[in-house]
């Protein structure tokens, strides 16, 4: 994340080990640019996105992350629309491994309700975008390897899914 290392000299450090940058604002991007990072190699996420951000993601060949259902008209206002758009998948209630409660996906502020996934994805093939991939983020430091399977496992259940549903093409799962 640049914003966790909004340094050059340890971003070009990254680049070197092959990492990419996950970037949330237009100041991110510019910086993860100026190392030499461009295309897929940049993911961008953002929940609070005016279309400027989506415009210069776009231009970069990042991959664009939508959090949020709400961030679909902010995209809209991009010309073209990018042609590969990810979402981000909140299962909602409680995520369970054994008897541990890893957390509250339905208390948290960012990611699509499974309803919200079909439609965000029905609406955004009305504007173009023709591949999608799907992300979600539910644990952070975890000690239980058993996180990792189960939200794989969730996450292509749900693009399965959503393909027998809107046709839609997955190019990635996060």
């Amino acid at each position: 994340a640049v914003k966790a290392t909004p340094n050059p000299y340890i971003l070009n450090i990254l680049k070197e080990y092959g990492c990419g940058c996950d970037c949330s604002s237009y100041t991110e991007l510019l910086m993860s640019e100026s190392v030499g990072q461009v295309g897929e190699n940049i993911m961008f996420s953002s929940n609070d996105t005016p279309a400027e951000e989506f415009a210069l993601a776009d231009k970069l060949g990042a991959i664009i992350n939508l959090d949020d259902y709400t961030l679909i008209p902010s995209l809209a206002a991009e010309e073209p629309v990018p042609e590969r758009v990810c979402l981000r998948f909140n299962p909602g209630g409680e995520f369970r491994l054994g008897n541990a409660v890893m957390g509250a996906p339905g208390e948290a502020k960012f990611g699509m309700t499974r309803e919200q996934l079909t439609l965000s994805v029905r609406a955004l093939q009305k504007m173009g975008v023709k591949q999608f991939a799907l992300h979600a983020f539910l644990a952070s430091n975890t000690v239980d390897s058993s996180y990792y399977p189960t939200m794989a496992r969730l996450l292509m259940t749900t693009a399965r899914e959503l393909r027998e549903e809107t046709g839609a093409e997955f190019f990635m799962i996060n």
